[in-house]
């Protein structure tokens, strides 16, 4: 019911004429004099990948079927902020929307580390199937509700690979490399034992890094390098598999409480929707970047089999060395782990 139904209108013209009994009985005025629209601003760190066009595509749905009531206005490539800004925009309410990995959100809740165990999916189709299924949902999207934020929608991104300076190789090439990886000590911890040097990095700082020697390489994926050039300043893309980043849309629960129930399941709709188009467009922006890098003269390459074997068997056994050490992180990651696993 609209706010204008609670309005006391003793004006005696009015009465007279039979307007406020109108507006009392009908809840709600013409669609001329509603309430004011809503705006949703939406932002993310990066630009035109997967994460910029599940925005680009849910501002077009969700503006035609909200009838306007909703605009949504986008601001890739971290206009909002670095990521810690955008976080705490999304819990004071400054923000609507953000779209990035869960990792970055370990601050607020520890639990978003577990998307980040590596080996937890065998491929990307694995990864979307788990995504899909609506146990999973129930746990990964109203996680940090209680902190302020919640979530509508998850993707599922490319293989993790290591962007280079140098070329590799072996398993051997990859020892000692100072590598920029997300906050989250399930990649930093399990790329330590086997023998990197993780160092976190906001996403805006790692160009410059690269370019005054300050780190090594890169872990992510490579659309994002590729989207980013960083061909300019480091060519060689190494594919390990080890992490498939999980990337919700997230809403500030301040916005959220905002809406009717009908514009709530209107808009996981339209998200669920977004998900499907844009899982085909990931998978053909990913080859695209992979061959448009080679053309400029960048290398794509695979670990040797036996390498990545014993990459993945050592990162996964450190991760999981982690996890036990902590019961509430651990019984978490068990109910979601047995949700991936009936997705294999």
């Amino acid at each position: 019911m609209s706010k204008f139904a609670s309005y006391k209108l003793v004006t005696p013209a009015l009465v007279a004429g039979g307007l406020a009994l109108s507006l009392i009985s009908a809840g709600h005025l013409s669609s001329t004099a509603s309430a004011a629209k809503l705006t949703m601003k939406y932002g993310t760190p990066t630009i035109n990948d997967s994460q910029h066009e599940w925005m680009k595509r849910f501002k077009a749905r969700i503006e035609k079927k909200s009838g306007g009531d909703i605009e949504v206005k986008l601001f890739p490539a971290s206009q909002l902020g670095k990521i810690p800004r955008m976080i705490e925009g999304l819990q004071f309410g400054t923000i609507e929307g953000v779209v990035a990995p869960s990792a970055f959100f370990i601050g607020v809740d520890r639990l978003n580390s577990v998307l980040s165990v590596p080996g937890l999916f065998k491929d990307v189709d694995h990864c979307w199937r788990t995504f899909s299924d609506p146990a999973f949902r129930k746990l990964m999207l109203p996680l940090m509700e209680k902190k302020g934020i919640t979530a509508i929608s998850m993707l599922c991104t490319a293989p993790q690979a290591f962007l280079t300076k140098k070329k590799i190789s072996t398993l051997a090439d990859l020892q000692g490399l100072r590598m920029r990886v997300l906050a989250s000590p399930l990649e930093i911890e399990p790329l330590k034992a086997a023998g990197l040097k993780p160092v976190p990095m906001p996403l805006g700082e790692v160009v410059p890094a690269l370019k005054q020697n300050l780190i090594d390489g890169v872990s992510s994926i490579p659309v994002l390098f590729g989207k980013l050039k960083m061909d300019t300043v480091a060519k060689n893309i190494t594919s390990s598999g080890l992490i498939y980043f999980g990337v919700p849309a997230y809403v500030s629960m301040k916005f959220w409480d905002k809406l009717s129930r009908a514009q709530k399941d209107m808009m996981l709709a339209e998200a669920i929707a977004v998900e499907k188009e844009v899982r085909p467009w990931n998978d053909k922006a990913n080859a695209g970047v992979l061959a448009g890098w080679k053309k400029r003269g960048g290398t794509v390459v695979n670990l040797p089999a036996a390498d990545q074997a014993k990459l993945a068997s050592t990162a996964n056994a450190a991760a999981a060395a982690f996890i036990a050490k902590n019961p509430v992180l651990n019984g978490f990651f068990q109910k979601i782990n047995a949700i991936v696993q009936n997705h294999k």
